[in-house]
């Protein structure tokens, strides 16, 4: 083998171990409370500005969801922030900007049946190297008619004493129909706490949950 093939050969194996290498690149998160420090996803801006995802995927769910995570900027020491287990989030990459969208399921189809929409997203972009997270509620959620509202009311006003699965389902078309912006539908949401006995446990949680989504669908308006 001459001198100038041997030249081109270490030439081409040096550029195919290098390009080899910045293709299995993958940055880790730093050591918290809340994740492990393995990568599952590495989100790549059009920045060039790359963002690590550490926690639970979500192993039923397509397209990928995760709860219980955190998000770090690669090559930096502290996280960003943390994701706990009662949310379940769908992540995707809008040019410059990280989108964490928080699902939520909610009676919004056809016949009240539940369905899985985006609650509010997450956006995290940067300021010079600085990674900024700004929280924004989803205003296009499909909203109850006048005449499903009054439905809702009803079903309200008319169901008997006694906690049970039922009642919460209620308490999520109160919601919806609250958010729709009817002011008897906001009342008796609020009333519900106390309407049909003492809510406790599951129930308190999901109750608790709806009651701070309200506050900040007000909040964002």
């Amino acid at each position: 083998m001459t001198r100038e093939k041997m030249v081109l050969l270490v030439t081409v194996l040096t550029l195919t171990t290098v390009f080899g290498q910045n293709k299995k690149e993958v940055c880790d998160c730093p050591k918290t409370q809340y994740a492990g420090t393995k990568a599952d996803t590495t989100f790549r801006l059009s920045n060039g500005k790359k963002i690590a995802l550490c926690g639970t995927r979500n192993p039923a769910s397509k397209p990928a969801t995760y709860s219980e995570f955190v998000l770090a900027v690669c090559g930096q020491d502290s996280i960003i922030d943390f994701w706990n287990a009662s949310l379940t989030c769908r992540l995707k990459v809008n040019k410059d900007t990280l989108l964490v969208n928080r699902l939520q399921n909610l009676p919004i189809g056809e016949g009240f049946k539940s369905k899985e929409t985006v609650w509010s997203t997450d956006k995290i972009y940067f300021s010079g190297q600085k990674a900024e997270k700004k929280l924004v509620v989803n205003r296009n959620i499909r909203k109850y008619t006048k005449a499903t509202i009054q439905t809702v009311l009803k079903s309200y006003e008319t169901a008997k004493p006694g906690i049970d699965e039922s009642k919460m389902v209620l308490a999520n078309r109160l919601f919806v129909a609250a958010i729709s912006g009817d002011i008897k539908a906001r009342e008796y949401f609020k009333q519900f706490k106390t309407k049909f006995g003492t809510l406790d446990g599951a129930f308190a949680e999901e109750y608790n949950d709806l009651t701070s989504m309200l506050a900040l669908w007000d909040k964002a308006e």
